[in-house]
This record gives structure tokens, C-alpha cells and sequence, in this order.
């Protein structure tokens, strides 16, 4: 799959941003999201797709304290869960930050949520969820537990299996899913589709 559009100045606002291998990251996840949106015939141009994908990272590296205060001076919705793991708080602040440089709706609503998933993250924000648990840098999975997922019929039936795993990740950690997913579980399970 191949990029046919100039994405210079999304790919220089990330880059600027996080490390190196963080980029390649963001740069994987993109080309994911594109995959399944093609795979799945989901209608989103691939631009829309790479570059939500090469942007959902981008304050990564940021440090907690900084996500916090700009959280708090720029009035960002956070959830408990992002407060006691502020690693997530990379999340809302992205939302915000792509915000300012006016990506729709959309885009944000997907970067938002594409650490715990949300019911309301809509199609974008399930290709984005799905693409960065799933992209091949990943190595917490093997590449046939990779090929069992591109199997399935659906990105609801593929979102569930990654809920699926990460209850049993946080069983064994004795923690419980965050709300946001747990909703976003529920939601699936009834049939609920984007």
C-alpha cells in the first residue's frame, strides 16, 4: 500500500514532536488504518486515514506534568483512569492539539479515544483503536495471532477480541477495564455497530 499524497506538513508536526521510533509508529499505524478501511470498505479516503493515524501520538512524549497543566488550562475532559495512568493522558491532549490545527470533528473524537475506545469514537476512531493495537511494529503479538485477527468478519467482532484481551491482560494485573471501554465492550456485545 502506498502513500499518494504530499502528507509533509502532518508527517513535520509529528515528527517534531515525539521520537524517532515513536514516528515509525505513528507511521505504521496510519498505514493500518488505511488497510482496514480498505479491507473493510469502510469509505474513508486513505489520506483521511494516514494522517489520523500518523497524528493520534503526537504528545506522546510528553511528560505527565505537562499534560496535566495543559489539560487543566485548556479545560480538556479527562477520565479517572487517564488521571491514575497518565501515560493515557496523551490521548485528550492529541484531540485537543489536532483541534488547533483544525482536523474535524472526526479526528478528534477518534485520537481521543483511541487509548480506551468509546462507544462514541465513531468509525475513524474504530479504525484508529483497532490499527494501534494491531499495527506490525507491535511485538506483543505474534504474527499468527496478528493473521487470526485480519480474519474476522468485522471491525466490531475485531474490537472485541482486542476488549477480550486486554480483560484478561488486566485480570491478571487485578485491575479492572476503564469505563470508557467497558461501555464500548457492552455496546459491541448487544450488537452494536459504527
Amino acid at each position: 500500500m502506498s502513500k499518494n499524497k504530499d502528507y509533509t506538513n502532518v508527517e513535520a508536526y509529528v515528527k517534531k514532536n515525539v521520537s524517532t521510533s515513536r514516528f515509525l509508529h505513528c507511521q505504521s499505524v496510519g498505514m493500518t488504518v488505511m488497510f482496514y478501511n480498505q479491507r473493510f470498505n469502510v469509505g474513508f479516503k486513505d489520506s483521511d486515514c494516514y494522517e489520523v493515524g500518523v497524528l493520534h501520538d503526537v504528545a506522546r512524549n510528553w511528560n505527565f506534568e505537562e499534560m496535566l497543566l495543559y489539560c487543566k488550562e485548556y479545560n480538556v475532559h479527562m477520565e479517572m483512569e487517564e488521571i491514575s495512568n497518565p501515560i493515557l493522558l496523551h490521548a485528550p491532549v492529541a484531540a485537543s492539539l489536532i483541534k488547533t490545527k483544525n482536523f474535524n470533528e472526526d479526528f478528534q473524537n477518534a485520537v481521543r479515544w483511541h487509548t480506551l475506545g468509546s462507544k462514541d469514537m465513531g468509525k475513524l476512531g474504530l479504525l484508529l483503536y483497532i490499527s494501534d493495537y494491531l499495527e506490525p511494529r507491535r511485538t506483543f503479538l505474534s504474527d499468527i495471532e496478528r493473521m487470526n485477527f485480519n480474519k474476522m468478519d468485522s471491525l466490531e467482532q475485531i474490537c472485541i477480541r482486542i476488549i477480550n484481551r486486554e480483560i484478561k491482560h488486566r485480570k491478571s494485573k487485578d485491575q479492572v477495564l476503564a469505563r470508557a471501554t467497558q461501555e464500548l465492550y457492552d455496546f459491541l456485545k448487544e450488537g452494536g455497530t459504527f
